[in-house]
């Protein structure tokens, strides 16, 4: 065999393995350039179906904010070549959180979405100012062991199986937590991770919301300040013998305004509105209120050590503070609004100087609206209710019990709406795509 016909020999197979080496990396192009448009698609796919879905929450949350109660339809709605479809459930004590769920379909690919919507003050739905358990526009601080949770006075008394998680902080400034010092529930801020500091055992048992928006009133308190009723700040001040004045035992003086309980006294007063300038409860003192009372104290009111204020359980009391009142609730005070009712005892005050309830003082059941102030409650006090304030301090082993059911009750005289009852909007604190890793 010649030579020439031994390269024609090896030449065939070697092209015959370069065709069939050639075919399967073309195959392979091919299959992988089909993979790839398959794979191009379906995300476009999944980015459409994505976009059904965040439109379908939008246009539920703009459903919810024209309409609490609306409820989302029953079947897919068309848009774009695809559909969305929606639901809502409530969540927490009162339902007050709605939780919307929209699910965007595309060419057979689904995404999911999630809203978690509130209304303003720290979250939960309200019609008062008092939507949240405690509102520090500046600053909220719990010391010590110090504790915030809740109750709902329309079930009875804090304790047992009336005891909740929506103890709820909102600030626009700083929550500092001390040694464990807890909050059983949500903690709302608007300056990021770095508006909670938290010492060591503190506990958030809810939602930190880090960057939250507050509505009105909460987002600017100087807007809604308090405004003293005219009918109030025009009365003369009562004089003594004043005949809705009552002495039990002990005695009292009242000059220029100036209302003084001596030590030991019991009085009664039988109801309606008082202007004064200041009352003072010496020791172990007690006054009692029987009936509706509306109160204006231009300076100070204090209560020395072991006095009460009784409030009859029908009896509700609204206690105006004047622009430079300070208020002082000693050593065990106690103030006994026996409704149980923190919402039938009201505290309105635009003074600075402070309001501080003292060590060991119990049972203070009130709420309290005070836009300029420092509240203080003071170690070992109790306090049922919600405030609104500049600064709040707990000092340690100091309990709050937020009442829930200040939610959903209007005040008339609320600076917030002024008995309008006008509802706050709905917002979103929390947005989820449920299968995010997918």
């Amino acid at each position: 065999m010649t030579t020439k016909n031994r390269s024609q020999g090896y030449l065939l197979p070697m092209v015959i393995i370069f065709v069939f080496i050639s075919g399967i990396i073309g195959w392979s192009i091919l299959y992988l350039g089909r993979s790839e448009r398959l794979a191009s698609k379906r995300r476009l796919f999944r980015e459409q179906a994505f976009y059904l879905a965040e439109a379908g929450a939008q246009r539920a949350l703009a459903y919810l904010k024209a309409n609490p109660s609306w409820e989302p339809e029953d079947t897919p709605q068309s848009l774009a070549g695809g559909t969305f479809s929606v639901t809502r459930q409530s969540q927490g004590t009162n339902n007050e959180t709605i939780i919307v769920t929209s699910t965007g379909t595309f060419k057979g690919v689904e995404e999911t979405v999630e809203l978690y919507i509130n209304s303003a003050g720290g979250g939960p739905r309200h019609s008062s100012s008092w939507g949240q358990g405690l509102f520090g526009s500046q600053s909220v601080t719990l010391a010590n062991n110090s504790v915030i949770d809740s109750y709902d006075s329309r079930l009875g008394a804090y304790g047992g199986s009336n005891v909740g998680q929506d103890g709820d902080v909102g600030t626009k400034g700083s929550i500092l937590m001390a040694n464990n010092s807890t909050i059983r529930g949500d903690a709302f801020v608007t300056g990021g991770p770095g508006s909670i500091t938290m010492g060591n055992g503190a506990v958030i048992t809810g939602d930190k919301n880090y960057n939250y928006t507050f509505d009105d009133p909460l987002n600017d308190l100087s807007a809604f300040p308090v405004i003293i009723p005219s009918s109030l700040s025009s009365l003369p001040y009562p004089s003594y013998g004043d005949p809705r004045i009552t002495v039990n035992s002990g005695s009292y003086t009242l000059s220029n305004g100036t209302l003084t309980l001596n030590n030991n006294a019991l009085i009664t007063i039988s109801g309606g509105d008082f202007r004064f300038y200041r009352i003072v409860m010496n020791n172990n003192s007690q006054l009692t209120i029987n009936n509706d009372s509306r109160f204006y104290i231009e300076n100070n009111f204090t209560m020395n050590n072991n006095t009460q204020l009784i409030m009859n359980s029908s009896a509700e009391m609204v206690l105006y503070l004047g622009s430079n009142a300070s208020t002082v609730f000693a050593n065990n005070s106690i103030m006994n609004n026996q409704s149980n009712t923190p919402g039938n005892f009201r505290i309105y005050t635009n003074s600075s100087s402070g309001l501080t309830l003292a060590n060991n003082a119990q049972a203070l059941n009130c709420v309290v609206y005070a836009p300029n102030a420092i509240v203080t409650l003071a170690n070992n006090s109790q306090f049922y209710g919600g405030i609104v304030a500049r600064n709040i301090t707990l000092a340690n082993n100091s309990l709050v019990h937020y009442d829930v059911s200040l939610r959903d009750t209007d005040f008339p005289d609320d600076p917030w709406d002024d008995g309008g009852g006008t509802s706050p909007s709905l917002s979103v604190i929390r947005w989820r795509k449920p299968n995010w890793q997918q």
